[in-house]
């Protein structure tokens, strides 16, 4: 497989993250990423974008990192995160992304899922971590009143102003800033983490977005 340098083709940069795909190498816009969430997820997407951008980074210390041989599992079950993970690797459409989640996620966003990604490129795992104080915790208390229909209006008004905050805010600090790396030995396809407290996994779309 042809090697591409990521000093010449830097793996991330502003809006833009760059991956080789059947021997090319593909600049990808944050905007493009959006194109299906103009009116919602941005949350979602917008955490997605960043933590592949952060991935990126972590898998290109030899050369550019590549869509092929990648395999991911993420904490976060949120349409808009996954969206933006597949547009990124294409794992979700070769059958390679594993959604994790523990018994009480019930396949929805909750309080208790995480904003962690494990993404292998089959020689080592960069397990991308975003920042613990990043998301408030009225942030979750909000999400776990809607997913219990126990929200408010008021509710609903709030849980959409904490999205457009953190979706912006998640742009502001750098990617060191808000995420940190952690390397581990490389995964197969469906394989969880080793350690991973959660024993379930799924592979199918939430019914709440984020």
């Amino acid at each position: 497989m042809k090697s591409f340098s990521s000093t010449e083709n830097l793996p991330s940069e502003g809006l833009l993250i760059r991956i080789v795909d059947n021997g090319k190498v593909l600049t990808l816009d944050y905007q493009e990423a959006t194109a299906e969430h103009q009116r919602s997820l941005w949350w979602g997407t917008a955490v997605g974008y960043r933590a592949m951008q952060a991935a990126a980074v972590a898998l290109s210390k030899e050369g550019l990192w590549s869509r092929e041989g990648l395999t991911v599992v993420s904490g976060h079950p949120g349409p808009g995160v996954l969206d933006s993970i597949n547009f990124v690797t294409h794992t979700r459409d070769t059958g390679h992304l594993t959604v994790m989640e523990n018994p009480n996620c019930v396949s929805r966003c909750n309080s208790e899922m995480k904003f962690e990604w494990w993404v292998s490129d089959g020689k080592q795992t960069a397990h991308v971590i975003l920042r613990e104080d990043f998301v408030p915790i009225e942030f979750y208390q909000l999400i776990d009143r809607r997913v219990y229909n126990e929200a408010t209006a008021e509710d609903d008004k709030l849980f959409e102003l904490f999205k457009v905050n953190l979706s912006s805010r998640i742009w502001v600090d750098s990617l060191d800033t808000n995420f940190s790396i952690e390397y581990q030995a490389p995964l197969a396809k469906g394989q969880l983490p080793s350690g991973s407290d959660w024993s379930e996994k799924i592979a199918t779309t939430p019914e709440v977005a984020l």
